[in-house]
């Protein structure tokens, strides 16, 4: 198997049948547990271990391991869902398009538990937004639920918010990566960085004169392997959010990563593209909405509203294809789940497996990623590559990938590479194709990006 290769199953499943079903009724190496999830789906995705020839030769014995090709006994294990936010406000779409389904995490679960054979220690965590309620993102799709199941039968699974501040006994440990830092060529302007709902205050503390640092939990540094269950879906700010961008959720404190920088282009900003008074003040008062100060918010309220009236002022908050920043931010995120050591020291060599399987059964197109409209594409695609599964992933949108700011700089790194071969092959049901141009799905970009994803 080639780790850069990427490999994805075209289903015929475009919902979610959570239903009780036992794996080990269906197949030899399953685990004997009832849970609520998709039977139909979990079929998918071992025929994906199958592809992606994991074990291969066992397959079908009880014996069966796939993951026992990259965890070992007493391995520290790590997974990565998407838990963004505990509702979808849009009119078109619901928490489908907006998280992991559980019917995808659940045979990763399994296959983790079969692997560690009751050893090591397996933990599923996020970081969700500021204003998502962790306790009920995790009641969806019974997620709680069936963790506290997993545990009752013996097995040991640990569901951890990775928000510092909403769990104040969480290890964390910063992440000073330095001149190693996508920000270095922009330190000029680092006055400018800016994240909306959180005091800016602390964020130049962390990002200034050759100081780039993160706030990452210690249990995430502490993985031996992290298997990263991305919700593919388009985004405001960075185009599309995959593989790379889920990982934005291992911070401890969204106080720790510019977003975008103050200001309009024409003055090192990338929030806007001209020069805008009512835009400014704008900016200088959601710089203050996290006080949750009344006068504050009703202005912001007002500038808001009246921007929108305005037909030439569509942009917000960096949310447009001129943003300059969060691919900085994504690039850096990637170098330290990749090459920092379980002390965040960068080293030149690899520290960690990663696995990434993207649920794109139901997928997220228009204002993702807080409130898409739910696109029914029912692939489920798998790499140990994050950079060439997200290059794919841009294609199956319709993109091109060489407009997404975050891949298309990510090959052009040339230490603390994500990637370090973009010549790799890609494989549907187990047969290698040479052409993606059949499988695009044509997602509407949001509106920010609309003029320049699109082709007229």
């Amino acid at each position: 198997m080639n780790i850069n290769n990427i490999y994805f199953r075209k289903t015929k499943i475009y919902h979610y049948n959570n239903e009780f079903f036992n794996p080990s009724k269906l197949y030899p190496e399953g685990i004997n547990i009832e849970l609520s999830s998709d039977k139909e789906i979990y079929n998918e995705i071992r025929a994906l271990f199958y592809d992606m020839g994991l074990d291969k030769n066992n397959y079908g014995k009880k014996n069966w391991n796939p993951f026992g090709e990259f965890i070992n006994y007493n391995n520290n294990v790590v997974i990565k869902p998407n838990l963004v936010k505990h509702i979808n406000e849009s009119v078109n779409g619901n928490t489908d398009s907006l998280i992991t389904n559980f019917s995808i995490i659940r045979p990763i679960i399994d296959y983790a538990l079969i692997a560690l054979n009751g050893t090591g220690k397996l933990i599923i965590g996020d970081a969700p937004v500021q204003e998502c309620i962790f306790e009920k993102v995790i009641k969806i799709n019974d997620l709680k639920s069936n963790i506290i199941k997993y545990n009752k039968l013996g097995y040991k699974i640990e569901l951890i918010d990775f928000r510092k501040n909403d769990n104040k006994d969480l290890e964390c440990r910063i992440v000073s990566i330095g001149e190693n830092s996508s920000f270095s060529d922009i330190d000029n302007f680092y006055k400018k960085y800016a994240i909306t709902n959180y005091n800016l205050k602390y964020m130049h503390q962390h990002h200034h004169n050759g100081i780039h640092e993160y706030l990452i939990p210690q249990c995430v540094l502490d993985a031996d392997v992290i298997i990263n269950l991305p919700k593919p879906k388009t985004h405001r700010k960075a185009g599309i959010t995959s593989c790379m961008k889920n990982f934005v959720g291992i911070n401890g404190k969204k106080e720790y990563l510019p977003h975008h920088r103050s200001g309009s282009i024409k003055e090192n900003g990338d929030e806007y593209p001209e020069k805008s008074i009512i835009r400014l003040l704008h900016s200088k008062i959601q710089n203050y909405t996290y006080t949750k100060n009344f006068i504050i918010l009703f202005l912001n309220r007002g500038f808001g509203y009246i921007l929108r009236k305005i037909k030439k002022e569509r942009y917000f908050e960096g949310s447009w294809y001129g943003n300059d920043t969060i691919w900085r931010t994504i690039l850096d995120i990637n170098k330290i789940i990749i090459y920092s050591d379980k002390k965040g020291v960068l080293h030149d060599k690899q520290q960690r497996i990663i696995f990434n399987l993207a649920d794109m059964i139901i997928s997220g197109e228009c204002e993702g990623p807080l409130l898409p409209t739910n696109k029914k594409v029912g692939l489920l695609v798998a790499s140990f590559n994050q950079l060439n599964m997200d290059k794919v992933i841009c294609s199956f949108m319709g993109f091109d990938f060489k407009k997404i700011k975050y891949i298309f700089n990510g090959y052009k790194l040339k230490k603390h590479k994500i990637s370090n071969n973009d010549n790799f092959a890609i494989f549907c049901n187990g047969y290698k194709i040479k052409k993606l141009d059949r499988y695009n799905y044509h997602f509407t970009p949001t509106d920010g990006w609309k003029d320049y994803l699109i082709d007229k």
